[in-house]
């Protein structure tokens, strides 16, 4: 288990802006999973200074236990044609980001690339970008009373 300190993840914040912000794909609109995602999503978009901002629910854990994935709550917004970052925390196996991914792809029309601070190393999704590669269980700060 690694726990992860608040410093760490502005740090690891400011890799994953500067990853983007080094290619060609310039996001419009940035587009966090709820609820990890959230606090990444915000750093993300001051760094980035993107005001366009929204977000979507999906859970698929209870605990430490992994469960069907649910997604609630898709926005209404026209999506079609714009360039949008999909930002979560973390990418343990993949199946989140590759359902939210779908939907914005195929439901909104986005021209999407995705973000998270921590990817898995049995991650089965291609993330576009991502800081932290790793085999640990990670608890981020935002967890900690959890």
């Amino acid at each position: 288990m690694r726990t992860l300190s608040w410093e760490e993840i502005e740090s690891a914040t400011e890799m994953l802006a500067q990853s983007v912000i080094s290619t060609d794909f310039k996001p419009e609109i940035l587009f966090g999973i709820t609820l990890g995602g959230l606090i990444p999503l915000t750093l993300l978009a001051k760094k980035l200074k993107i005001k366009d901002v929204l977000s979507i629910y999906a859970h698929s854990y209870d605990k430490d236990t992994k469960k069907d994935l649910e997604i609630k709550y898709p926005p209404n917004a026209d999506l079609r044609g714009k360039r949008v970052l999909l930002v979560d925390e973390i990418a343990d196996s993949g199946d989140t980001l590759r359902a939210v991914s779908k939907i914005l792809s195929e439901e909104y029309g986005a021209v999407l690339k995705t973000a998270v601070i921590v990817r898995k190393n049995a991650c089965t999704f291609p993330t576009d970008f991502s800081v932290i590669l790793t085999d640990d269980w990670i608890v981020f700060p935002w967890e900690k009373a959890e």
